[in-house]
């Protein structure tokens, strides 16, 4: 458009050479100062209109970059949940294939096991406070408790750990039971949230990783019992 400018300016600086006559009963002078007056009309126009082109091209520029950021964003939150969602399912996976098949397990193998299943309800809980508890059904003691650390400090009453209200939620914890017993006995994972605002999310499959876990002690329960039946009375 620069180019458009400097024609005009050419017009306008040889306007006393161009005209040498009036038109329309105007003189000489008279017609030399309207043209030069409509020439400067038209740059003005032509100056505004390219004025409020850029403006509405910075408009667009700036509604482009907004969409943009906001698609980026878009991508990058998709890309981290299914990032989460696989390593979700790859947990989920290796605790399926890595359970036992009979009770004859190495402690070894057995300290994996848990492990993995703590994984997993760090993952899907979103805490690193929390712990297994295996508690009887009818009578409520507590058979065993695995924490996620040594320094856990869980305040949860026993009798708050009901297996016929599956999922439990206040403030400061969140207790998911296993959806079935077995002998009597079931598994509570009690969490220690991270704010009171934390809600519980993938509960279905914590109650599937607390049935695991059940599995687990009662199949390594199994075992002991068996053993303690063979020893040799004294």
């Amino acid at each position: 458009m620069y180019w458009i400018y400097f024609i005009i300016f050419t017009f306008i600086v040889f306007i006393p050479s161009i005209i040498s006559k009036g038109i329309f009963n105007l003189s000489v002078i008279q017609t030399q100062e309207y043209m030069i007056l409509f020439l400067g009309i038209l740059g003005f126009a032509l100056f505004t209109w390219l004025e409020r082109r850029l403006e509405q091209d910075e408009k667009e520029k700036i509604k482009m970059i907004g969409q943009i950021s906001r698609t980026n964003k878009d991508l990058t939150h998709s890309y981290s949940y299914i990032g989460e969602i696989n390593r979700k399912l790859d947990i989920i996976m290796n605790i399926a294939l890595g359970f036992p098949e009979s009770s004859h397990l190495t402690t070894k193998k057995q300290r994996e096991l848990y492990e993995s299943i703590m994984e997993a309800i760090r993952l899907f809980g979103k805490s690193n406070e929390f712990m297994i508890r295996f508690a009887n059904a009818l009578s409520g003691e507590i058979l065993k408790e695995i924490k996620s650390n040594s320094n856990v400090a869980i305040n949860f009453p026993q009798k708050d750990c009901n297996p016929d209200m599956q999922v439990l939620e206040n403030e400061q914890i969140l207790a998911i039971s296993s959806p079935k017993a077995m002998d009597n006995v079931y598994a509570c994972i009690i969490l220690k949230k991270k704010s009171p605002k934390q809600n519980g999310s993938d509960l279905e499959t914590m109650q599937v990783i607390a049935m695991q876990a059940l599995s687990l002690f009662m199949l390594i329960n199994k075992k002991k019992q068996k053993h303690k039946s063979i020893e040799p009375a004294a």
